[in-house]
């Protein structure tokens, strides 16, 4: 209870709270469009510097292993998402959207962990950067891959608009994957990051605080949509959380992650998509509703996690 006390007081987790109150109170704030793309490609530039300033410091033979159990964890979890949406009697194409949206990962929630586990003072290998990039593509040719089919356990479905390799270039181009790269490349190869450090390292803290402000604000204006879809709506996106972070902790234990590596691959495990697996599912998926995987990941995943996921997967761990 104090561990959770601690975390839910965190400045983070107060500051995406009022974001949620002011716009469930109807309040003015709002976090403007330019504002917010801003700090978004400054979030994405400085996680993908600070991975790849770190990527620097180790060797293939210790970031092997630790790519290869993620890579089968983006393969599974759209496989169980699918299965498991199934259990709660979701359409085929709701189900695709599950698959897409738990196969891939939220990046915004793997900087929540990672701030949480510094507060703490708990380490985790510098190389955990890679790993989002690597967990960010499976999971959405997994789910395209189960749209194609003619035939997914006696239901018929639409032929897809997009194929695999269409999904790949559409993914290693999208904003998030390219700049988190880009940021990993100039990490990597830059002999002396100092100069970049005050800018990109200093400053993060303060930026991911605006930028979970006007999280909130969005997430409080999805809130009104949960009512439509029922319970078995919030439990999934409750629940499967959890069979993602008991996949994240068994891969971390084969893979043999420091205490702080574990929770963050839990973390990825059990996070939802709002940016990639929405980007690919309006434009291969049309018949998924935006209003079901958006609301889905980020009214209901995404907060579960903030709150009560992440400082479970910390004290179970610890």
């Amino acid at each position: 209870m104090e561990l959770f006390l601690f975390l839910l007081t965190s400045a983070p987790v107060l500051l995406f709270v009022t974001g949620v109150v002011a716009a469930v109170g109807k309040s003015n704030l709002k976090i403007p469009d330019s504002l917010n793309i801003t700090l978004n490609i400054y979030l994405l530039i400085a996680i993908g510097l600070k991975g790849g300033m770190g990527l620097a410091a180790v060797s293939f033979e210790e970031i092997a292993l630790p790519l290869t159990v993620t890579l089968v964890i983006g393969l599974l979890l759209p496989i169980l998402a699918f299965f498991v949406g199934g259990l709660f009697n979701f359409s085929f194409h709701e189900r695709i959207a599950m698959a897409a949206t738990f196969g891939s990962v939220s990046l915004v929630t793997y900087v929540a962990a990672s701030t949480q586990l510094e507060r703490l003072g708990i380490a985790y290998e510098p190389f955990m950067t890679t790993l989002v990039v690597v967990l960010e593509i499976p999971g959405l040719i997994v789910a395209l891959l189960l749209y194609n089919q003619t035939q997914v356990m006696g239901i018929t479905a639409t032929s897809g608009k997009a194929n695999s390799f269409s999904v790949i270039r559409d993914s290693l181009f999208s904003k998030s994957i390219l700049l988190m790269i880009a940021g990993l490349v100039v990490g990597l190869v830059t002999p002396d990051a100092t100069p970049l450090k005050p800018f990109f390292v200093d400053l993060f803290p303060g930026v991911l605080l605006l930028f979970l402000l006007g999280l909130g604000v969005k997430v409080g204006q999805q809130l009104r949509t949960i009512p439509t879809y029922g319970l078995k709506f919030i439990l999934m996106g409750t629940l499967f959380p959890l069979v993602g972070a008991l996949v994240g902790y068994v891969a971390a234990g084969i893979a043999g992650l420091s205490d702080g590596g574990t929770v963050i691959l839990m973390t990825l495990a059990a996070s939802g998509s709002y940016i990639a697996a929405p980007a690919m599912l309006q434009a291969s998926v049309p018949e998924a509703k935006p209003s079901f995987y958006l609301t889905l990941s980020l009214a209901v995943t995404f907060p579960f996690n903030l709150l009560i996921g992440i400082p479970m997967y910390i004290a179970i761990v610890t």
